[in-house]
């Protein structure tokens, strides 16, 4: 009987610790995309949309987004990028090869936020200098 009791507390206090580690594991896991979202959020430059007339012609009878960039309009199949600040559409090479060079919307001259870090996690912690500091390729090498 004696055996059996402490069987029981044995099994009890396997099956406690294993449903504590996992809820545990979880809420870290849960915490750690929470916070990765957060620190993301503000970097979001633009979203890629593939235009299609369908789409289009379903919602309004407007002429298509016409890129100010190459001065081209959007044809079918073209991929496209919209700016998250200001809701301006471009070719995404001409807006890529844009956003190399320029900050600014080409359009209406809206400030894009820049590209995000390469671990958002660790701006959480420790500054952009220090970051930049071992992240930086160039300060690695040797003239």
């Amino acid at each position: 009987m004696m055996l059996a009791q402490s069987v029981f507390r044995f099994s009890e206090f396997i099956t406690v610790s294993v449903l504590v580690a996992s809820v545990s594991i979880f809420s870290t896991r849960l915490f750690l995309r929470f916070a990765v979202f957060l620190v993301t959020r503000p970097w979001r430059r633009h979203r890629t949309f593939t235009f299609r007339r369908w789409r289009m012609a379903a919602k309004d009878h407007s002429s298509p987004p016409y890129c100010v960039v190459c001065l081209r309009e959007a044809e079918e199949g073209e991929k496209m990028r919209r700016l998250t600040i200001c809701r301006h559409c471009f070719h995404a090479d001409c807006i890529d090869t844009w956003l190399s060079v320029m900050s600014k919307c080409p359009l209406c001259r809206a400030e894009i936020p820049p590209l995000p870090p390469a671990n958002p996690l660790l701006s959480l912690f420790f500054p952009a200098g220090v970051i930049d500091l071992f992240t930086n390729k160039e300060s690695r090498r040797v003239a």
